[in-house]
């Protein structure tokens, strides 16, 4: 008598293979959806106006800021030549999509040029990869 062959567990294994065949495709989000590029926008500015800088970034469409403090390199002499007391600083960080970039260049051009206190320095640095679909979903808010 011809034993039979069991093909349930032959069954079980195909199916995992073909969701992870389905999760590799790289091309899956792409196709259904237009890829903005990030950056992360920096502004460094005096401590007193660090909260406003991030308001700021918040109200032009940043989906995430942050702000660390740093102090500046020169000594105390060369900071009292110069009349500056306080050379702490608040370095906010800002994750904004391409498409916002001049409008905050605009807004921080505004904002720097309408008091003397808000003095500093913004640069934007571009993403260069991200892994995972639901992490870009999340930074450019689309999820």
């Amino acid at each position: 008598m011809a034993k039979k062959v069991d093909n349930t567990n032959a069954k079980k294994v195909k199916k995992p293979v073909k969701q992870v065949e389905k999760a590799l495709n790289p091309n899956a989000f792409e196709n259904k959806n237009d890829l903005v590029k990030l950056y992360v926008y920096t502004v460094i500015v005096d401590l007193s106006v660090g909260r406003n800088v991030e308001k700021l970034m918040q109200n032009l469409g940043s989906s995430i800021q942050f702000t660390n403090i740093g102090r500046g390199t020169a000594s105390k002499e060369i900071l009292n030549i110069l009349g500056v007391p306080d050379d702490t600083k608040a370095v906010v960080h800002a994750l904004v999509n391409e498409d916002r970039l001049e409008d905050i260049q605009r807004e921080l051009t505004i904002f720097f040029t309408a008091n003397k206190k808000n003095r500093g320095i913004g640069f934007a640095i571009p993403f260069s990869s991200i892994e995972g679909v639901r992490i870009y979903k999340y930074l450019t808010q689309t999820m």
